[in-house]
């Protein structure tokens, strides 16, 4: 079984235990939090809370900084929302 196979069996994406359409991924009966997840902002594949590079198109999932300040920029921001500084360098 390959890897991404496990990865997605495991939580709930498919496989013999309960997954596939309409199943509720991350589902604790005891009313803990499911792990959170996001989507790249490139392919809107979803993908886990913690990845760097997006598995489908390869795009960084780690937040740009501002060169100026160092504040984190979000995704698609032409201009930073701390200092004003182009984000063009």
């Amino acid at each position: 079984m390959g890897i991404l196979s496990r990865l997605f069996q495991s939580h709930g994406y498919g496989g013999h235990h309960g997954g596939g359409h309409g199943a509720r991924p991350y589902y604790t009966p005891s009313g803990g939090s499911a792990p959170t997840a996001s989507t790249c902002p490139g392919c809107r594949t979803a993908v886990a809370a913690g990845t760097r590079f997006c598995p489908q198109c390869g795009q960084s999932l780690v937040p740009a900084a501002c060169l100026q300040c160092g504040a984190g920029l979000s995704a698609g921001a032409r201009f930073c929302d701390q200092c004003g500084k182009s984000t063009a360098g």
